[in-house]
């Protein structure tokens, strides 16, 4: 079968449909998520793990005394090995805070730009 303009449109125009149920299936998940983080108080447990600052080469320095909101969940411990990655509860709740603003937008809603979504962006990848 060749390649018309047609064919192409039609690509096209059944992309953008299967994108406007990724972002609704996207919404959900993102309440789901959202809803769960506040019913368990996930906050609270995520500000407890224990935290090490992020030395200038990316491992973990040395243990803080108690936990630091704004250092890394240290991974080299129980609590912490659970996550996928070292990263701090600040940053873990800027993107709760950034995931609902996207839920917001799909659902309708005026949301104002994030600024620190690229850099949240790095961090998760």
């Amino acid at each position: 079968m060749s390649t018309t303009r047609q064919t192409q449109a039609a690509s096209v125009a059944n992309s953008l449909v299967q994108l406007v149920l990724q972002a609704y299936n996207l919404k959900l998940a993102i309440d789901q998520n959202s809803a769960t983080w506040t019913n368990l108080g996930v906050a609270n447990m995520i500000n407890a793990f224990p935290t090490a600052p992020a030395l200038t080469t990316g491992a973990l320095g040395t243990a803080d005394g108690s936990p630091t909101v704004a250092n890394p969940i240290d991974t080299r411990t129980v609590d912490g090995a659970l996550l996928l990655r070292a990263i701090s509860a600040n940053d873990l709740a800027s993107m709760l805070t950034y995931l609902q603003g996207i839920s917001s937008c799909i659902g309708g809603t005026a949301v104002s730009a994030n600024g620190a979504a690229l850099s949240l962006i790095a961090k998760a990848s």
